[in-house]
């Protein structure tokens, strides 16, 4: 514990030695004063793979051995993402789609002066998904707004598997197994509220750009404010705008900036200190995500998820069996929800971030299994299990430190807890109480990224986590056992690494 805390120690001392005094003082802009420009951005992304193996093992002695495998894999996607930013509106819409399909081949043989056995197999596969992720909010003058988002996952995937074993040129075992999955999920959210958070590290970057035009005095006048919130606003326009070339994207980017500066008659003189700079923070300055505002909510949230799932095994030798399992799984969850979330740059290096969400709701779970092994009967069984109420409350507490555009730290405090009232059945006319759970799970992250140079980068992260648990069970219980049960744990990771490119 000790190292841990050193270590953590250290790295916080390099990050604030970092910082230098190199913040433009011929000007008083805020971030927090910062407004994102109208824009209107989509993309589409498609993806192509490919995958195939081929395995050859040979050995000769007492015995003879050898086993061989052919592996052929090919998939496919395409991701289109839109956003949309306006004074009425604030938009995120992402639709993927992915597939594949595969091939196997396997054959492995081992003989002997006595004995001989081989063994064959084959299988095939393919596998489908869509996801859809949406949100848009609805602002009027007052930044009051009406929040409708939601999530619709479909994946499918199927699987067939053969094989057979001989010994002695007989065939001693020969099966075939086929397997469905079917998984949908959805699930949405209706919100009312007020304030708006938007994001803020355009601003941020344009303040980079000036304060290096003063470091290399290539400044030709003192900025005001509101040649910062015209040049942030031309940095957003200009990462917004599409381009199917990314070497023409760049010199738009870095020409549009250029024009700007000379235009507004900021610079004195470009030459290639001033490129470089201007090109040095057009690649690095525009990280981390900064935003600012708060956002006060209240709404419903419902999801709603299926399982299919069918596994297919018929035995042909030595005997003619059929085994079948199908089951089927309903998740169905309502909450009303109450929540707040809060981003404030308190300077241009650093920032204070919080989060709290309450609900309370109803979880619904249903299982139905059925079981079939030929000769024999088939078997169905059903299980149900309730939340009513389930309460929870989520939230954390943090703040970053930003001191240049290569070096940062964020530290948060986070929690999760909450009570249930579970009741479990085989159906839901059948339910009956089985225990009330009140859990807590809390611990602190901290981040940081060190940059010592453009070869040497130091990185560590620390996550701590304490649990809680209190179990009171309502069900009947056997005499002598224990009506209560707490749990308590508590565990934590380091991840440190350093970083060297050699070139």
């Amino acid at each position: 514990m000790k190292k841990i805390k050193l270590i953590a120690l250290l790295l916080v001392s390099m990050v604030l030695l970092s910082a230098k005094s190199s913040d433009a003082q011929n000007t008083t802009f805020k971030l927090s004063d910062y407004k994102n420009p109208n824009y209107l951005y989509q993309s589409l992304d498609l993806n192509f793979g490919f995958y195939n193996r081929i395995d050859s093992y040979n050995h000769s002695g007492y015995s003879k051995s050898s086993t061989s495998s052919f592996d052929l894999n090919s998939q496919a996607g395409a991701v289109y993402r839109r956003y949309v930013n306006s004074q009425n509106a604030q938009g995120d819409l992402r639709i993927s789609f992915n597939g594949s399909i595969g091939t196997r081949k396997g054959n492995s043989n081992y003989s002997s002066d006595t004995y001989k056995v081989e063994n064959n197999t084959k299988s095939s596969g393919h596998s489908e998904s869509i996801d859809i992720v949406g949100l848009h909010r609805f602002y009027n003058q007052k930044q009051n707004f009406i929040e409708v988002n939601g999530r619709l996952l479909v994946s499918d995937q199927g699987n067939s598997y053969t094989a057979k074993y001989f010994s002695s040129d007989t065939a001693t075992i020969s099966d075939e197994t086929k397997r469905k999955d079917f998984d949908n999920t959805i699930s949405g959210s209706f919100l009312v509220g007020k304030g708006r958070i938007e994001q803020v590290q355009d601003a941020r970057m344009a303040l980079y750009l000036l304060d290096d035009l003063t470091v290399l005095n290539r400044e030709n006048r003192p900025v005001s404010d509101e040649d910062v919130n015209n040049l942030a606003q031309l940095i957003t326009k200009l990462k917004y705008r599409r381009f199917f070339d990314d070497r023409l994207r760049k010199i738009a980017e870095i020409t549009a900036i250029d024009s700007f500066m000379q235009k507004k008659g900021i610079v004195n003189t470009a030459d290639a200190a001033y490129f470089t700079s201007l090109n040095d923070n057009w690649e690095y300055a525009n990280n981390p995500i900064r935003g600012n505002g708060h956002r006060l909510y209240t709404g419903l949230e419902a999801s709603f998820g299926y399982n299919y799932q069918n596994v297919f095994l018929e035995n042909k030798i030595p005997d003619d069996r059929i085994r079948e399992t199908t089951s089927k799984d309903k998740i169905a969850v309502l909450n009303m929800v109450l929540g707040y979330l809060f981003e404030k740059p308190t300077s241009r290096r650093s920032q204070n971030f919080a989060n709290i969400k309450g609900s309370i709701g109803i979880y619904q779970h249903f299982i139905n299994s059925v079981n079939r092994i030929d000769p024999n009967p088939v078997i169905e069984t059903n299980s149900y299990s309730e939340k009513v109420p389930t309460v929870n409350l989520s939230g954390d507490y943090g703040f970053g430190y930003y001191p240049n555009s290569r070096t940062w730290l964020t530290f948060r405090w986070w929690l999760d807890s909450g009570w249930d009232k579970v009741m479990e059945g085989e159906t839901k006319g059948e339910k009956k109480d089985l225990q009330n759970i009140f859990y807590t799970n809390t611990g602190p992250q901290l981040q940081a990224y060190y940059y010592l140079s453009a070869k040497l980068r130091l990185s560590f992260s620390f996550n701590g986590q304490f649990s809680f648990g209190n179990y009171k069970y309502t069900s009947e219980i056997h005499q002598g056992t224990l009506d209560k049960e707490t749990t308590k744990s508590w565990s934590q990771t380091v991840n440190a690494a350093l970083t060297y490119s050699l070139f």
